[in-house]
């Protein structure tokens, strides 16, 4: 009977996918649509879209591709998953898109629809990814381990918890980690990855949000709201009496959600200020928009709560999947139909929220790109914790020794963690030294009777090669101001080259450094070094990003490649004006 059964959904399939439309068109609206745009995929979407910091709208669709429309609904491009997603999306500052899938795998793909890497996890992704301020990648797993992955896929450090890791981890203001587990606790780490603290709870912790006043509230199974401070210490517990699906936040109250339909706000000091019924099942976290609270229900319903919280708009959708709220007014939602939605909200006919201070955690994952970040940032004792860190103590003692003496010690010693890959949790202070250490007579200048006395530029050399090595972005101003100052001509090939393995570009400045530095020496002598570390940083920068970008980039490599240089050199630039793009390396070690 089992083929009977196959046969019998095979059919429906090929029913369905022969009323959807083609994967990846525009669906056609109706008069008077409340749609700004409809697109159609080849499978159910089951996450929410996420909008990258262009206005470029993604879902993964379970059809194993991952999609990509400009604002309008006009499909981009699709990439080729090569395996069915998980419920696992972010979009990084740079425009980076992070996804895992149902194999384990967790890739980065570029704004013009590239693979830049993959990475084996050791078990499917819990949740969405977070992404620091420095562009790394918070990614939990079912198994209880949470990585820290640079913006290249490099391991920076990883931590095993008790539990299978239970959902997004979030970042404050003040850089602290908080992620749950299935152990029933909430807990605190650093940016290095050292644990600050853990909370237990009587009942399973669900999605985290981050108040106005720098506290963790979050829900639990067993129907109640939770605020913990920074420190670690339960401020205030209140009971909704079903199971809480979600937290959201703006400057003056909580917001929490439940499957039975329950919405309330709460003051931040714990005071229930209202409480809703929407008579509806909700199915995903609520958001705030202005003076208004947007809900999704599980019959694909958007519900919409006026400023006196009483329910005054509902707009039925064909979809049941979660919602997403971008930063241009519009409303995205991904649903079991195949179809992305975007709603314009006024022509809803719900309610138009009028525009008020940004909230500190208006939706899940903070903003429609899930970074999992805000900028709230509490009272931390994080710089105090790192002043207690005996391997961070053990390193400015080194650096203490006089002259440069102690900037040697510190290369030295890093260099053979780089070498040996051992960096690990000492990755978020060291790159912080050498970073200093770049900056060593030009933007950190000592002088003694009106002269320069710290100019090593042999040193910023060997410091820049070894950001070049670690790759953080975290890295990237420090390099922009050295590129800028440096008037050595090996520091200078260093640095550039530096700028080159970190990659990441969105804004196109270290493009510009690099054109501004070259072209300035101009009169001078060909300098092969210079023009091999400028042709292979816009290389490295135009793989990252998907295309050479600054139209000033190509005509340095024109310059490059018709020059005085050496043929290595110059066919170097000729080959990436040609397209070999693909022949630049990104995440290599070295």
């Amino acid at each position: 009977m089992r083929w009977r059964h196959a046969l019998a959904t095979f059919i429906a399939l090929c029913a369905l996918a022969a009323l959807a439309p083609a994967a990846g068109t525009q669906a056609a609206l109706p008069q008077s649509s409340p749609y700004l745009w409809r697109a159609a995929t080849g499978g159910q979407i089951r996450g929410r879209p996420a909008v990258g910091p262009d206005g470029t709208t993604y879902a993964l669709s379970e059809d194993s591709y991952l999609y990509a429309w400009v604002s309008g609904g006009s499909l981009l491009w699709k990439h080729d998953l090569g395996w069915l997603p998980w419920d696992c999306l972010a979009v990084s500052g740079d425009g980076t898109v992070y996804a895992g899938l149902r194999n384990q795998d967790f890739i980065a793909v570029n704004p013009r629809g590239g693979r830049l890497w993959t990475v084996r996890l050791d078990d499917l992704p819990a949740g969405d990814p977070a992404v620091a301020e420095d562009g790394t990648v918070l990614m939990g797993t079912s198994a209880g381990t949470l990585s820290a992955l640079s913006h290249l896929g490099r391991r920076e450090w990883a931590v095993t918890l008790p539990g299978a890791v239970t959902g997004q981890p979030v970042i404050d203001g003040a850089g602290t980690i908080y992620v749950t587990a299935a152990d029933r606790r909430l807990y605190a780490l650093t940016q290095w990855g050292e644990f600050k603290w853990s909370l237990p709870f009587t009942a399973a912790p669900g999605a985290l949000a981050i108040a106005a006043d720098g506290s963790v509230v979050l829900g639990t199974d067993a129907g109640e709201i939770v605020a913990v401070s920074p420190s670690g210490d339960a401020m205030w517990k209140k009971s909704l009496g079903a199971p809480v699906i979600g937290v959201a936040a703006d400057a003056l109250q909580i917001v929490a959600d439940t499957r039975a339909g329950r919405v309330a706000g709460f003051s931040l000091d714990g005071r229930e200020l209202w409480r809703t019924d929407t008579g509806r099942t909700l199915g995903s976290p609520p958001f705030i928009r202005g003076d208004l609270v947007f809900l999704s229900a599980q019959d694909g319903s958007l519900v919409a709560l006026d400023s006196h919280h009483a329910v005054s708009g509902i707009l039925k959708t064909a979809a049941v999947g979660g919602a997403t709220a971008a930063e241009g007014g519009e409303i995205l939602v991904g649903g079991r139909d195949w179809v992305v939605y975007s709603l314009d909200v006024a022509a809803t006919g719900l309610p138009v929220p009028h525009p008020g201070t940004p909230a500190p955690w208006p939706q899940s994952g903070h903003d429609a790109r899930h970074s999992g970040r805000t900028s709230a940032a509490p009272p931390a004792d994080n710089d105090a914790l790192l002043a207690l860190n005996s391997d961070y103590l053990y390193l400015t003692a080194l650096a203490s020794a006089p002259g440069r003496e102690g900037i040697q010690l510190v290369l030295d010693d890093l260099g053979r963690r780089i070498s040996s890959r051992s960096l690990d949790k000492s990755t978020w202070y060291a790159v912080r030294m050498l970073e200093n250490v770049v900056g060593t007579g030009l933007t950190n200048r000592s002088l003694q009777n009106q002269q320069l006395v710290n100019d090593f530029p042999d040193l910023r050399a060997a410091a820049a090669g070894l950001l070049a090595r670690v790759g953080s972005t975290a890295s990237r101003a420090a390099l922009l101001d050295a590129v800028n100052a440096e008037t050595d001509g090996v520091a200078l090939a260093a640095e550039i080259g530096a700028l080159g393995a970190i990659a990441s570009d969105g804004d196109g400045a270290a493009l510009r450094a690099i054109v501004r530095a070259f072209t300035s020496r101009a009169g001078l002598p060909p300098d092969n070094r210079l023009a091999l570390a400028v042709v292979g940083s816009i290389g490295r920068i135009a793989v990252y990003g998907g295309t050479l970008g600054e139209p000033s980039a190509v005509a340095i490599l024109l310059a490059i490649s018709r020059g005085s240089y050496d043929p290595a050199v110059r066919a170097a630039a000729q080959s990436i004006l040609q397209g070999g793009l693909k022949t630049v390396i990104l995440n290599d070690e070295e």
